[in-house]
C-alpha cells in the first residue's frame, strides 16, 4: 500500500510556528494513509495500530526528520520522500511505546490521554500491532521510489541498528535492569540508547537524503545524541511534577530507578538540559544548515516546558 499524497514544498507563509502546524497536519494525513485502514481484516489488529499510531502526539521525530532535511538544502521534490521516512521513525517510535506501556515493561495504563493499547486491545493484539507497525516501517522506507536503492539501502541498514540489540531494544533492556544504582554515565547511556536512537536515525536519514558530507554529517550525529539527552530529560522531570491529566500518560514510572532528575534534584537537573540544548546548537553550527528559523522554533516548542519552571 502506497500514500498518494503529492507535496511538491512545505507552505512557507506565515511564522515558523504556523509551518510547524502545517507540517505536523500533513505529517498526521501521510500516516493515516500508511497503514490499513480499520475497515480492513483483520479489523482489530488494525484498530489498534491506527489507535497507538494516530493518538493526538508532537510529531517531534518526524518534524525533525522533515526540518533538519529542509535546513540541509533538500531538494524539494524529495519532500515527499523525507516526510515518508519521518513517518516511519513515527511508526517506530508508536510500536516502541506499545511495548515500553506494557504489564511486563512499565505497566502503564495512560497514553496520549487514552487508554494504552493492551489496556484497549489485550496484550496480545498489543503485541502483534507493534510488530505490525515495527515492519510497515521498514516497507515504507524500501519502496520509496522517491530515494536512490542504495540510499534505501542505507536507512533500512541503518533502522535496524537503532531499532535493534545496540539501539533502542539494548536501552529498554538496561532500563528494565535500573535497580536504583546507576551512575550518571550509565543512566545517559540508557537515554542514548532508548530514546537517542530514533534522534540519531532521524539525523541520518536527513543527512542521506541531502547526500551531505562526512563532517556535516557527524556535526548533524552530534547534534541528535544531545537533543535526544535532553529530550529524555524532559521527559523525566515531567514524569516527576505533571499528573496524568496534565501529561495525558500514566506518571511514576521511573519510582525505583535512578534517573538523573532523582540523582540532582531539580535545579541541577534544569542547568544539565540546557547544556544538552547548548551543545546540540553548537552542533547544529557545524552543519552548513541554511534557514534553521523553523528548526530553531520546532526545538524552542518542544522544550518550552522547561522555560517556565
Amino acid at each position: 500500500m502506497r500514500h498518494n499524497m503529492t507535496v511538491t514544498a512545505l507552505d512557507t507563509n506565515g511564522t515558523p510556528e504556523d509551518r510547524i502546524d502545517a507540517a505536523r497536519s500533513r505529517i498526521d494525513a501521510c500516516l493515516a494513509g500508511l497503514v490499513p485502514s480499520e475497515a480492513i481484516w483483520p479489523r482489530r489488529l488494525h484498530q489498534a495500530q491506527r489507535h497507538a499510531l494516530l493518538s493526538p502526539g508532537k510529531r517531534f521525530r518526524p518534524l525533525l526528520t522533515l526540518f533538519l532535511a529542509q535546513a540541509r538544502g533538500l531538494d524539494a521534490a524529495k519532500t515527499d520522500a523525507a516526510m515518508e521516512i519521518g513517518c516511519a521513525v513515527e511508526m517506530v517510535h508508536a510500536a516502541s511505546l506499545i511495548l515500553d506501556d506494557l504489564p511486563c515493561m512499565d505497566d502503564a495504563d495512560l497514553r496520549r490521554n487514552q487508554p494504552t493499547t493492551h489496556v484497549a486491545f489485550g496484550e496480545s493484539t498489543a503485541i502483534l500491532s507493534a510488530t505490525a507497525l515495527l515492519n510497515r516501517a521498514f516497507g515504507i522506507i524500501a519502496r520509496n521510489a522517491e530515494v536512490p536503492a542504495e540510499q534505501r539501502a542505507e536507512l533500512c541498514d541503518l533502522l535496524s541498528y537503532s531499532v535493534g540489540s545496540t539501539g533502542l531494544i539494548a536501552g529498554q533492556m538496561a532500563d528494565l535492569d535500573n535497580t536504583g544504582n546507576a551512575s550518571v554515565s550509565e543512566i545517559e547511556r540508557v537515554n542514548r540508547l532508548k530514546t537517542g536512537a530514533l534522534f540519531d536515525f532521524a539525523a541520518d536519514a536527513a543527512a542521506i537524503l541531502t547526500e551531505s558530507s562526512a563532517p556535516q554529517r557527524a556535526a548533524l550525529k552530534d547534534f541528535s545524541r544531545q537533543i535526544g539527552l535532553a529530550f529524555q530529560l524532559l521527559d523525566d522531570v515531567k514524569d516527576v511534577l505533571q499528573s496524568p491529566e496534565i501529561s495525558g500518560k500514566t506518571s511514576g514510572r521511573d519510582a525505583g530507578k535512578t534517573t538523573l532528575v532523582a540523582k540532582h534534584g531539580l535545579s541541577e537537573t534544569k542547568a544539565m538540559l540546557k547544556t544538552y540544548l547548548d551543545n546540540a546548537k553548537t552542533a547544529l553550527t557545524r552543519a552548513d544548515l541554511t534557514g534553521t528559523e523553523d528548526l530553531s522554533a520546532l526545538i524552542d516548542r518542544q522544550f518550552a516546558f522547561m522555560r517556565d519552571l
